[in-house]
């Protein structure tokens, strides 16, 4: 898949030759200045109503070209000789598999909407080890994949694969127990046969916040029991990373972690984005008063402990999987006491868990392709892909 962006306007008929006179310089400066930008289709629907329909590699590069605008005097020319925007929508386009491989597209594995991630691959014929990203929010649907867009451009640029997935989340049909669980099961599984060039045998994953939980608990489904969900996996991690995970959900539930959802006038952490769909942010906020843990399972961990116990990275028996265990000494979102835990648990075990506490480093620092933090993970991702 890709995204389709639709727009409806009106040229007055005085316009019309100005509009398309300024189009291809409009289409040049999209090719030059829009990461992501495919092509551009314009369909006269009646006297002076028009239909464009753009097509991007992923949602984050439409974000990143609406957020530009007319920043550039062929784009401002084009947007001049529109009389009214009518309306402007944007969807996913299932049916580009026949256009041959391109640098990223977006892939579903699933028939949800957010059953689906974009697939980054490098140059060259591979076949390349892959990482999975996880990206983090709470478990909400407030936010989505589009937080580590950053980390996917660096991990391409050391010639690795990237499969950055979505999964259903609080506040969306099916998010929580167990489809959000069920999700990452299957969106690691489907990188077998998600693309020739995928070298299934080498793969990472990495998450942060609520998505470093779900990518530790990745690392750990060999070791569930038969029923649980995501046990049984097709396709084994040979590491895992973790940034700033809520890797112990008993201490988490019993924090009430994540009630500051509730209340929408709250300060949010240094460098959060903002949500990318406000408008769940109502439904979320009446869930979550007594913390995001017992949302996404269903029950605080005296309620359903069989539910924490399969999915709490620090309840979980150990795996034979490295795992990386990166926090910021200064992070005001979640505890690095939940990484610790973690740590010393599998440690105790004889796992092979590193742990690593930044200092003066924050909840989204170490999601920063800049900063230190992640130049530990960089470094130990591409010494388990050597």
């Amino acid at each position: 898949m890709s995204v389709i962006e639709m727009t409806t306007f009106r040229v007055r008929p005085d316009k019309v030759a100005d509009m398309l006179a300024a189009r291809p310089g409009m289409l040049t400066a999209f090719r030059e200045d829009r990461r992501g930008f495919v092509s551009a289709r314009l369909v006269r629907v009646g006297e002076d109503t028009w239909l464009d329909f753009v097509e991007w590699t992923d949602d984050a590069a439409w974000d990143e070209s609406r957020a530009k605008g007319a920043n550039r005097p062929e784009i401002a020319d084009f947007f001049a000789a529109i009389d009214t925007l009518v309306s402007a929508e944007r969807g996913a386009r299932y049916d580009d598999a026949a256009d041959g491989p391109r640098p990223v597209r977006t892939v579903a594995y699933g028939p949800h909407p957010s059953q689906v991630g974009e697939l980054y691959l490098p140059q060259g014929e591979g076949p390349f080890p892959l990482v999975v990203l996880m990206h983090g929010g709470f478990w909400t649907a407030m936010f989505d994949r589009r937080q580590v867009v950053g980390l996917a451009d660096d991990l391409v640029g050391l010639g690795y694969a990237v499969w950055n997935i979505e999964y259903r989340r609080i506040g969306e049909s099916g998010g929580g127990w167990p489809g959000t669980f069920l999700d990452v099961a299957a969106a690691v599984d489907a990188v077998a046969g998600i693309d020739p060039s995928v070298d299934a045998g080498k793969v990472i994953v990495v998450g942060h916040s609520a998505g470093g939980q779900l990518a530790t608990w990745a690392a750990h489904r060999s070791v569930l029991p038969p029923p649980a969900p995501g046990a049984n996996p097709k396709v084994k991690p040979i590491g895992a990373v973790s940034l700033a995970g809520v890797l112990d959900l008993v201490a988490a539930d019993a924090a009430k972690l994540g009630s500051s959802l509730a209340n929408p006038d709250a300060e949010p952490p240094a460098g959060a984005p903002e949500p990318s769909d406000p408008a769940v942010q109502p439904a979320v906020a009446t869930k979550v008063r007594d913390g995001v843990a017992r949302v996404l399972l269903g029950g605080t961990a005296a309620d359903v402990p069989d539910r924490y116990s399969q999915t709490s990275p620090a309840e979980l028996p150990p795996a034979d999987v490295p795992v990386l265990v990166i926090h910021g000494a200064d992070d005001e979102g979640v505890p690095p006491s939940y990484s610790r835990a973690y740590a010393d648990a599998q440690s105790a075990r004889g796992a092979d868990v590193r742990f690593v506490e930044v200092p003066e480093t924050t909840h989204f620092d170490v999601i920063d392709p800049a900063s230190p933090s992640w130049r530990l993970a960089h470094d130990w991702i591409q010494e388990r892909l050597a």
